[in-house]
């Protein structure tokens, strides 16, 4: 396995497979989490409700302990002022009513702000108590354990009205009371500023007639909800009749819960997206940091060979005209041509890597003028003809007479003669080399084409890379530096230019250049 392949399985094992083993439990406990939320907000409006019933209750016990001081009282003329306060200050409480003993016919007692109906009101609260006797001895029993507790008794005729019933003790021991109350205005007095106090517009607090599921307070102006789009509901504990409900400002209970999860879930994708495009971004540059270092030595193992190769041949011809083996004239200059050659050869070497270190490091100063592209191009052409010749290479020229470019005469040849140096070295086939002018916008192009081994595309991103050298096909059999196109690319790239190359496997390449042309 490839160090790559390596570090990209040590990449995922250690970062990305814990996190996303971490998501999908994350993405699976979502649901459970969701369920729990519902459940601590069930609890919280509970607790609110429960709070409302007990505050309700709270005021019932208020108003029993004002009967039973009023009851206290020897002269039963008139209302006893405690009554005549209760009456007068909660419209919601019609009459108060006593009755003496606890019979088949007891006798009420009623205190009422309205005299006028008081003998109606007797009359059919008497009916109402006739069909309570059951409820009302278990009163007597809560009373005797120490327990104050109201019951409910509907008035006969009146929707609007009910009677509560509970046991009070004054000097003549316990006896029977009761309210008439409006149950409709009990919740908008008396419970109604209490859950205005609760609501603090964080919940809407509604109270409902539960047998026709209409709104009969609501902490919300204009509020026109019913029954069976509440959150919650709990019946009011006085008044079984109707129902307490509550619900979230703004947004439904599902809807928070709903939004919440999805909120989660939104970011618990986003950190794992981050996560991958950091670990993508990590893994190309250690791919990229890996490639360079494995091209490093394979530059520094072509290198040696190609500098090998021309000093063992002038050690060895040097060698043997040293030890004056060879005899005929003819035969020296042969040698000397050799060791001529192959010096050259060595010195193109070491030129090329010191010229690409000096660039590399911005050390290299360019001298950028007008340049006839023409005139440039034939020059390099009339000192390579020999070369390409006796390499068996025609080629042909041609171009606009008067394209004039701004670039280095000096970084133009070598990068020419690079371009030209590869077309022969990479042709096997076809031995020709064709270079094209020509102006495109404010840039001047030459463009070089041979007919040789040509490039695969996944090469072609990398042709211009620093040591980088194609490791597979006809093309790694041929010797080089992998420096001579990176080179080219710095130098032209410091001239404002750039450079593209456009290749076929077994059709050749054309590498076309472009410069700025001179005003």
């Amino acid at each position: 396995m490839n160090p790559t392949k390596r570090i990209a399985l040590i990449l995922i094992a250690i970062f990305l497979l814990p996190a996303l083993f971490f998501s999908v439990y994350e993405i699976s406990s979502l649901n459970k989490d969701e369920e729990m939320i519902d459940d601590i907000y069930k609890k919280q409006l509970e607790a609110i409700l429960f709070s409302v019933n007990q505050y309700s209750d709270d005021a019932l016990s208020h108003w029993i302990s004002k009967i039973e001081l009023g009851i206290e009282r020897k002269d039963d003329k008139g209302v006893p002022p405690a009554m005549q306060n209760l009456l007068s200050l909660n419209s919601s409480v019609y009459s108060v009513f006593l009755v003496d003993t606890i019979e088949k016919k007891p006798f009420i007692k009623l205190y009422s702000l309205d005299s006028l109906s008081r003998d109606s009101l007797r009359s059919t609260i008497g009916e109402s108590l006739w069909r309570s006797e059951t409820r009302i001895q278990q009163l007597v029993n809560y009373k005797k354990s120490g327990f104050q507790k109201a019951e409910v008794s509907k008035h006969p005729g009146k929707k609007n009205r009910q009677l509560l019933l509970f046991i009070v003790e004054g000097p003549r021991g316990l006896r029977l009371a009761g309210l008439l109350v409006n149950p409709v205005m009990f919740i908008q007095e008396v419970v109604g500023p209490k859950l205005q106090t609760i609501s603090k517009d964080q919940f809407i607090l509604s109270a409902f007639d539960k047998s026709s599921s209409q709104l009969v307070y609501s902490t919300l102006q204009n509020d026109s909800t019913s029954l069976t789009s509440v959150s919650l509901s709990k019946s009011f504990w006085i008044f079984p009749d109707y129902a307490l409900g509550i619900r979230t400002q703004g947004a439904s209970l599902k809807q928070i819960v709903r939004d919440r999860t999805t909120t989660n879930l939104i970011l618990l994708v986003g950190l794992d997206l981050v996560l991958i495009i950091a670990l993508a971004l990590a893994f190309r540059n250690v791919k990229k940091e890996v490639q360079l270092a494995q091209n490093k030595t394979d530059f520094v193992s072509n290198v040696s060979h190609e500098i090998r190769t021309p000093l063992a041949l002038i050690s060895m011809f040097a060698e043997t005209l040293e030890m004056g083996r060879v005899k005929s004239e003819e035969k020296k200059q042969e040698y000397y041509a050799i060791i001529s050659k192959e010096t050259h050869r060595l010195s193109g070497i070491v030129n090329k890597i010191l010229n690409f270190s000096q660039t590399e490091a911005g050390k290299k100063t360019l001298n950028v003028e007008s340049l006839n592209l023409v005139d440039e191009i034939h020059e390099i052409l009339k000192t390579y003809d020999f070369h390409l010749k006796n390499k068996g290479f025609d080629y042909h020229f041609e171009g606009d007479p008067v394209l004039i470019i701004k670039a280095d005469k000096e970084a133009f040849t070598e990068i020419i003669i690079n371009l030209i140096d590869n077309a022969i070295k990479y042709s096997a086939g076809t031995k020709r080399i064709e270079i094209t002018l020509g102006k495109e916008g404010n840039f001047g192009w030459i463009a070089v084409k041979d007919y040789g081994l040509g490039i695969s595309q996944a090469d072609q991103k990398h042709v211009f890379d620093k040591f980088y050298r194609v490791s597979s096909g006809n093309l790694a059999k041929s010797q080089g530096t992998g420096l001579g196109l990176s080179l080219v690319k710095q130098l032209i790239e410091q001239q404002n230019g750039k450079i593209t190359v456009t290749s076929d496997l077994g059709n050749g390449s054309t590498f076309k250049l472009y410069f700025p042309l001179a005003n």
